[in-house]
């Protein structure tokens, strides 16, 4: 047995149609052609009628008062009803002009033709030709009788047309009613074999779906057919077969597959705990390294010279590189106490509006350097990782004004519209942005790296002894 897939049939129905319909609007457009050239026919058929009866009258004229004019246009009116005569019997495909193809239609426009050549077309000549006038005249009185039965003959040339044109527009009308019909059926046809082909297996499958949906695995689809949705039904019901052999182990799959998920999650929680742990303490000794070795490289020089000093007997020397390392160690303990702070800052449920007054009091109550806090607009719902890193990047901004800018006051504010921005702004010594900011300065390149965690923007800008600006931009899906 031939298994046709559903593409060949749909495409063999829609072919056949297209096939039936093309016929039938060919057949339309066929008579509609032969109707077009029947008309222009009756229409050159009319002109030739009266151009007859012109040349009459012009010969009528001639006969009475000769002139060259005169001669001239009855020249050119039977140059023009031979040129039409011609048209007419062997018809103009780009006007279109044709003659229906009957046998009485030929033999009457024969017989015009024959006429014309032998009896119409001689007579005028010698009229125009004999020079006696009453000659003229008497072959006038002669030549309106033959001119009155050519006439005729081209009426009835005309008749025969126009019957069938006729029959011609009620063909015409019969195909459109058939094409109509053809329509109408075919639609009416296609309809049917597409519900029977596809809409009603594909209905049979959904109903099949949404019961198995309900955990009904003992539904079952008739095959009906050997094309692609009979094997779509043939695969669904292997299918209900391998899931109803399937979820009669189901609990127990499911609970070993949960056991485990849950062993899984509590290793990656350990592995994520881990690796953060890592971060961290990568970034602690960074800031150390960034703040703590320089003091320590800058003690050990100082110390050095204390004891040459010592050993020269330098006392004011001594004395006063004695004050140095005093400061240089008081700045060691107030930087490993800030980094010590940073590293034990949870947040917990504090939300970034109260992390930040909290941290601008305690600068405040330390330094002595006047801080303000501002915000325009609703500050946003961070995580409190999310709020663990901004508030690193505003205190190790804060200890860059504590330790670098000689600043007197300090300003935060939180600004947040179609984005939030977080700008911290001092009026300090300020630095070269363009020389400072690059990968050598370790803690502006920790800040970066925090920004980078939550996917905001960093951005720093400074006019020396003017102030600096640090502008931090949240990403949207963050507020």
């Amino acid at each position: 047995m031939i298994r046709l897939k559903i593409r060949d049939k749909i495409i063999g129905l829609l072919v056949f149609y297209f096939l039936v319909a093309l016929v039938a609007i060919g057949s339309t457009l066929l008579v509609s052609w032969r109707l077009e050239g029947g008309a222009a026919a009756i229409n050159d058929a009319g002109r030739e009628r009266m151009r007859s009866y012109r040349i009459a009258y012009l010969l009528e004229q001639q006969v009475k008062q000769p002139t060259k004019q005169l001669r001239d246009d009855i020249d050119h009116e039977v140059v023009l009803f031979e040129r039409t005569l011609s048209e007419l019997e062997l018809g103009n495909p780009q006007r279109p002009l044709s003659l229906p193809k009957d046998i009485d239609v030929k033999t009457q426009m024969t017989q015009l033709r024959q006429a014309w050549q032998t009896s119409i077309h001689p007579y005028i000549m010698q009229i125009l030709n004999t020079a006696s006038i009453a000659e003229q005249e008497a072959q006038l009185i002669q030549y309106r009788p033959m001119l009155e039965q050519f006439v005729s003959g081209i009426n009835d040339l005309v008749s025969m047309v126009e019957r069938s044109n006729e029959h011609a527009t009620s063909l015409l009308r019969f195909l459109q009613i058939a094409l109509v019909s053809l329509a109408l059926v075919g639609t009416v046809l296609l309809v049917y074999l597409f519900s029977h082909m596809v809409v009603r297996p594909v209905t049979r499958l959904r109903e099949g779906i949404q019961r198995m949906a309900q955990a009904d695995f003992d539904v079952r689809l008739p095959v009906t057919s050997h094309d692609e949705l009979g094997e779509l039904a043939s695969g669904f019901n292997r299918m209900a077969d391998q899931l109803q052999d399937i979820y009669a182990t189901l609990e127990q799959r499911v609970e070993e597959k949960t056991r485990s998920i849950e062993a899984k999650n509590k290793e990656l929680a350990a592995l994520d705990k881990e690796m953060a742990v890592s971060e961290e303490r990568n970034l602690l000794a960074q800031e150390l390294h960034d703040s703590i070795a320089q003091s320590l490289a800058f003690l050990n020089i100082q110390v050095q010279l204390l004891q040459e000093d010592l050993q020269k007997n330098h006392i004011a020397e001594a004395m006063k590189g004695l004050a140095q390392i005093r400061e240089g160690v008081q700045e060691s303990y107030d930087d490993v106490r800030e980094l010590l702070v940073h590293f034990r800052t949870r947040i917990g449920s504090t939300d970034l509006e109260t992390a930040i007054r909290s941290a601008l009091d305690k600068f405040e109550g330390q330094t002595g350097i006047k801080a303000t806090f501002s915000t325009h607009g609703s500050a946003p719902k961070l995580q409190p990782e999310q709020v663990l890193q901004v508030m690193h990047i505003v205190q190790e901004s804060l200890s860059n004004v504590r330790k670098h800018a000689k600043a007197s006051q300090v300003e935060v504010e939180i600004v947040c519209a179609e984005q939030c921005t977080i700008d911290i702004r001092d009026n300090g010594v300020g630095f070269d942005a363009a020389r400072d900011t690059g990968d050598s300065h370790v803690g502006l390149l920790i800040m970066r790296e925090r920004a980078h965690r939550i996917g905001a923007a960093l951005s720093f800008d400074s006019v020396p002894s003017v102030g600096t600006h640090i502008s931090l931009i949240l990403p949207k899906d963050l507020h």
